[in-house]
């Protein structure tokens, strides 16, 4: 799996028929893929165009199967590996199982929704729709429950394989017992969460639910005598091909597309500094600064180039940024909300996605929004340049960084002065499509010295914002730069 691969994106895990072994994951930013494991050769194969996650599959005949994914019903050509028919009317989304109701029906639905959707398979179309039937149960032995199972997974003539909780999601342990007396054979621990569980040639493969974060299958091989006509590789030497295989479709995929270095769930602390980085395709997720009692220990981001920088649910508010570079930068999801940074000598450069930026800081503790304000207007007065926009373009908005900080390119970027925004009819000016006229109600409501209009010329409203800009300058409402 990418070593991009992002996280929190739940998969289900389906063996087919002994066969084939059908697990997602997320690549990239939000590119779905559906891997299949050929469970006699060891080798991987990708599945294109499937839309969402793998929530259950059946096999089918002739060589077919049903994937049931978060967007649609798709049947596939196994051998080919190829979609020949796939169903979205009327099933809805989101579904999570699949169940056979006889020869050419099968069940659709969410085990959280209080109706069904019945498919007939000869012609791939919405049969009807019913209440849910429940979900037939498997009981537990005794002897299992009181060695902690709560959850089975498997039970068959040599082993029965159990989870110690009930959600997926949460800690806890794989056991694996022997189902002719129930002692335990092997137990492993999933602090990540446990999917499922299947038993595959001599041992059993075993799979969290969020493939992208643990990027592994952990496999636990010499538990039950092998079958030597079955077919299948002994389980040790099946994870030697398919790691091999692996490492050969990320190599395939890194051509095409070089895969992103990812940081996750950092923390700079008070007094932390990160200096002297360069890199190209990074993302940042579930980063953070933490707040600073006194100016110096502010967390600092200095003397950093990055090319290709992306912020994934991370927040850098309070940091102190400075000489820092920055060239293409994408801020999905409310990650662009930079609020109560010092910045010094930062250049953004290439097209910005999403990115707001705002000196005050609120926090829950007065006393903190407080400092931080302190520490603005202590900035403020230092003559220093602030930021560097002269070769930035997208979507970016100044609230309240006075433009004399601010290096700029005239031709999409314009300043209107507190000072004119009262005086002057700038509510006459249509704006058409354009949002700009935002940040003019916003700066007659604030204490802002003034505020930088930036036409977004990769949006949909690119014309309306750069008439709007030329309307204000014609006006004498925007300065003429």
């Amino acid at each position: 799996m990418s070593e991009d691969a992002p996280h929190h994106f739940p998969t289900a895990t389906v063996v087919l028929d002994s066969r084939i072994l059908l697990t997602s994951w997320v690549e990239g930013r939000a590119t779905h893929r559906l891997g299949m494991l050929d469970l006699h050769t060891g080798q991987w194969r990708m599945l294109p165009g499937l839309r969402g996650m793998l929530r259950d599959a059946l096999v089918l005949s002739g060589d077919r199967a049903l994937v049931l994914t978060d967007h649609a019903l798709t049947e596939i050509d196994v051998t080919a590996v190829e979609t020949t028919r796939r169903l979205t009317a009327g099933i809805g989304k989101y579904n999570t199982f699949l169940r056979r109701e006889g020869d050419d029906v099968v069940a659709v639905g969410n085990s959280a929704a209080a109706m069904e959707s019945l498919v007939s398979l000869s012609t791939m179309t919405l049969w009807k729709r019913r209440r849910r039937s429940p979900h037939p149960q498997d009981t537990i032995p005794e002897g299992a429950a009181r060695a902690g199972a709560a959850r089975l997974l498997h039970h068959g003539p040599e082993l029965l394989v159990a989870a110690t909780q009930i959600r997926e999601s949460a800690p806890q342990r794989l056991l694996v017992l022997s189902s002719e007396d129930l002692s335990e054979i092997t137990s492993v621990d999933f602090p990540l969460g446990l999917n499922s569980a299947h038993v595959v040639s001599d041992g059993v493969i075993a799979v969290g639910p969020d493939i992208g974060r643990a990027r592994t299958l952990t496999v636990m091989p010499g538990l039950i005598p092998r079958v030597s006509d079955s077919g299948s590789l002994p389980l040790a030497e099946l994870v030697l091909m398919a790691n091999e295989s692996a490492a050969d479709l990320r190599k395939k995929s890194a051509r095409r597309n070089p895969p992103r270095t990812v940081y996750r769930d950092h923390r700079l602390e008070p007094g932390d500094e990160l200096a002297a980085v360069t890199g190209r395709r990074i993302t940042l997720e579930n980063c953070v600064a933490a707040r600073a009692t006194h100016r110096h220990e502010r967390p600092r981001i200095s003397r950093v180039q990055i090319t290709d920088l992306e912020l994934q649910s991370s927040s850098l508010n309070g940091a102190v940024l400075e000489d820092v570079t920055v060239d293409g930068l994408r801020c999905p999801h409310g990650s662009g909300f930079l609020f109560g940074c010092e910045l010094r000598r930062v250049t953004l450069r290439g097209r910005v996605r999403g990115l707001i930026l705002n000196p005050t800081l609120d926090d829950p503790d007065t006393e903190t929004t407080a400092r931080y304000a302190r520490w603005h207007r202590e900035r403020m007065q230092d003559p220093e340049w602030m930021l560097d926009l002269t070769d930035a373009t997208g979507d970016i908005t100044i609230r309240g960084y006075p433009s004399r900080f601010i290096r700029r390119n005239p031709e999409l970027q314009a300043v209107v002065t507190a000072e004119a925004a009262r005086t002057l009819d700038w509510r006459a000016i249509d704006p058409g499509r354009s949002s700009l006229r935002i940040a003019l109600q916003e700066l007659v409501r604030s204490d802002w010295e003034d505020v930088t209009l930036i036409a977004d010329t990769h949006g949909a409203r690119a014309g309306d914002d750069l008439r709007y800009i030329r309307q204000l300058r014609a006006s004498g409402i925007a300065r003429a730069d």
